[in-house]
């Protein structure tokens, strides 16, 4: 029987995809892999099939997501961008946390690649946010990563595709709804800093304020649109120096 199903919604993600694959193949506790493709123009369908992952139809990250889990097979469904990077220590936290049938969800603070002092900072104040609302029987966060077990997503109905920001924070406290999530700070999961790089970082930063305040006001609004962006190629190839120190020093070490 399937344990893990993982879904990766993509679009003109070729340049990242191959890092989080190469490493998701490796872990013996995922059975499958379905790439939601967006119609990307990229290869990334091709290097999805060439690492055997289910290619399906996406869409915006929400319905990627939901039109993954529609075909998953594993009783626990991870939501994983493509940016992203777990190491098998990350693993060994969900393994434990699954092993117990109390929680439905658990997801983990985010470490940035290529991140200069601000988008940093950013993060660790995410890190604060996501954690004091945890303390306080709250939970949010978003959707770099997020494991789900398939009977829990399918009672709240998924993804809340309407939503065009902040769908993963509405995700994660609707999910909570039906068991316990955990915010797990025992683990980490890189991820890109690349936004930053795209578009006005002090602008973005807001926006990504001012969307997690709606949201955990429970409203489904957004005001300002998130703009689902094709990123230059040499943004992950800068990462991927970073990424390599990392996985030398450590994640290597972990996976073997």
């Amino acid at each position: 029987m399937i344990r893990y199903s993982v879904v990766i919604p993509t679009w003109n993600e070729a340049p990242w995809l191959p890092r989080l694959l190469s490493l998701l193949t490796m872990c013996p506790d995922v059975g499958e892999i379905i790439v939601a493709d967006n119609k990307s123009s990229d290869a990334t369908a091709l290097l999805a099939s060439s690492f055997g992952c289910h290619v399906v139809p996406g869409g915006r990250p929400a319905v990627g997501r939901n039109a993954g889990a529609r075909v998953a097979k594993g009783e626990v469904i991870l939501f994983i961008d493509a940016d992203a990077v777990l190491s098998a220590a990350t693993f060994a936290k969900i393994n434990t946390y699954f092993s117990s049938d109390q929680g439905v969800g658990i997801h983990f603070p985010l470490r940035p690649l290529g991140a200069d002092r601000f988008a940093t900072i950013c993060y660790g104040v995410m890190d604060t946010y996501v954690r004091t609302l945890a303390r306080l029987g709250i939970s949010q966060g978003v959707g770099t990563f997020i494991a789900a077990r398939r009977n829990a997503f399918e009672a709240i109905g998924g993804f809340r595709e309407e939503i065009a920001a902040g769908e993963d924070a509405d995700f994660i406290r609707r999910l909570s709804r039906v068991g316990p999530v955990l915010y797990d700070r025992t683990a980490v999961v890189y991820a890109s800093a690349r936004r930053f790089k795209i578009e006005n970082c002090y602008v973005f930063a807001a926006k990504t304020i001012f969307w997690a305040c709606l949201r955990l006001l429970g409203t489904s609004a957004s005001i300002f649109q998130y703009r689902w962006a094709s990123y230059p190629k040499e943004i992950a190839a800068f990462e991927d120096g970073e990424m390599n120190a990392l996985l030398h020093r450590k994640l290597a070490r972990e996976w073997v």
